[in-house]
């Protein structure tokens, strides 16, 4: 397929989930993943510290494909994820994922695009799931924080919620099938006033600070 209409087709992925939140598709998953989560004796603490309402970033660790699932189930909003774009490729994927509430963003490259859909989303109230590390990482340490989460914290002053996903990186592949307990985290929100222009440098600041406030919550829980 051309790339122009590849583009074409993730434009249109991003126009619907800035326009309106996940609905029914979502709410069908979450009523299905509690009582198969429940194989992982999942425990989530500090649910009461994520916003009800508000535009609001979330930022977990991402240490497996199936951290989607753990960190949302049990949310009760309806909640949007960053996701690669290459899982957009096919056409019928790309529907069901945005049906979902997953919006593509480019992997190495600062996507504005998805920046901006992030934006939209977060300005009509929405919640956004950014991994802060982009995609899978084996540890925390392996590199650094990205400046997308501190970019949005400082482009539009949403309050930003760490989180742990402990135990994340034994799913990976076929480590789900050993069933290891399963932690999820939040912290306190951080609050950034909203800074227009943003800076590299001060986006870069702000994003550390989050991933710090990642890494505490995941050492605490161990």
């Amino acid at each position: 397929m051309p790339s122009s209409e590849i583009e074409a087709r993730l434009e249109k992925l991003r126009r619907r989930a800035a326009a309106r939140e996940p609905g029914l598709p979502q709410r069908l998953l979450k009523g299905v993943l509690r009582p198969l989560l429940s194989a992982w004796r999942t425990t989530v603490d500090g649910l009461h510290l994520l916003p009800g309402e508000g535009g609001v970033l979330v930022a977990p660790n991402h240490g497996s494909y199936l951290d989607h699932f753990f960190l949302a189930y049990r949310i009760d909003r309806p909640v949007q994820f960053m996701a690669a774009a290459e899982l957009f490729s096919n056409p019928v994927a790309g529907r069901v994922l945005s049906a979902l509430g997953a919006f593509p963003v480019r992997r190495g490259a600062h996507d504005e695009e998805a920046v901006a859909t992030a934006e939209a989303i977060l300005a009509r109230g929405g919640l956004v799931v950014i991994y802060p590390q982009g995609g899978i990482r084996p540890a925390l340490d392996s590199v650094p924080p990205r400046r997308g989460v501190g970019v949005l914290a400082l482009a539009t002053g949403a309050p930003v919620v760490p989180a742990a996903i402990i135990e994340a990186t034994s799913l990976h592949k076929a480590g789900f099938l050993r069933f290891p307990r399963i932690t999820i985290r939040f912290g306190d929100p951080i609050h950034k006033p909203p800074e227009l222009p943003v800076g590299e440098s001060q986006a870069e600041v702000a994003a550390t600070e989050v991933w710090s406030s990642v890494v505490r919550l995941h050492e605490e829980g161990h």
